[in-house]
């Protein structure tokens, strides 16, 4: 495992381990995950501007099911979305949060030390690459590719421009602390290009494994919130084999 790799691990570490002491019954862990999600076509792309008005996000079916299953605590106020087209990937999210605050200069800094929406996606269940794409409050972009996992750069700046981007919108005042923020949303494409180690652009029909993670830092000297839509059983979004499943529907089943 290369040094950022341990270090990006390392925050998720710090939770203190009394949050492993939640009670929730074991009947009700399933309803707290996203085991199968669709991707639906879109009619047409969004425009990025970082409001999910588009026709896309409306026939988008919405991803609300997130918590931190490590300590078996389910998290609220996150709903996200997936679409495609025969150019890319669009996704979204719309965030609660009292405090937006957003880390880096500039693509592929540390976007995890501050607020942060994250997607997880890998093709094939039998093959080691995976991808790691990330947006942030302040319109920052991280997106990497694994060919397998604790096999990224040294440096991950040095790391391909894969196409990535992203708009977004605050609802509140970004990196004020002290007062009280709402929300924040984030609107992205990623070109079937960026999956290109993995063979590009997926068919109808085709089933990838997925998860949607966020970082949600409160006030300063505090722990940040980690959640993911998938099931994870490690303190690690890197955990691909607790990944759920994502189909891509055609244009038929997306028009139903």
């Amino acid at each position: 495992m290369t040094r950022p790799f341990s270090r990006r691990i390392a925050p998720m570490l710090a939770i203190p381990a009394i949050l492993a002491f939640f009670p929730i019954h074991a009947a009700d862990e399933p309803s707290m995950a996203t085991t199968h999600a669709v991707c639906r076509r879109a009619s047409a792309p969004p425009v990025l501007d970082g409001k999910l008005d588009d026709p896309c996000w409306k026939d988008a079916a919405a991803i609300d099911k997130f918590a931190s299953f490590w300590s078996r605590t389910p998290r609220r106020g996150t709903r996200a979305y997936l679409t495609w087209d025969d150019e890319a990937l669009y996704w979204a999210g719309t965030m609660t949060d009292a405090e937006v605050r957003g880390f880096g200069e500039r693509r592929n800094d540390h976007l995890w030390e501050g607020d942060v929406f994250e997607l997880f996606l890998k093709p094939s269940a039998n093959r080691p690459e995976y991808f790691e794409f990330q947006g942030n409050p302040r319109g920052l972009v991280f997106e990497m590719a694994f060919a397998e996992r604790g096999k990224g750069p040294k440096d991950y700046h040095d790391g391909p421009a894969l196409g990535t981007a992203i708009a977004v919108s605050v609802d509140g005042t970004l990196d004020h602390p002290g007062d009280t923020d709402r929300s924040w949303t984030i609107e992205g494409r990623i070109p079937w290009s960026a999956f290109t180690l993995a063979g590009g652009r997926p068919k109808p029909g085709d089933v990838w494994k997925f998860a949607i993670c966020r970082y949600d830092y409160g006030a300063e000297g505090t722990e940040p919130v980690l959640m993911s839509s998938a099931p994870l059983t490690e303190r690690s979004f890197h955990q691909h084999e607790d990944y759920g499943s994502l189909t891509f529907e055609g244009p038929v089943a997306a028009a139903r």
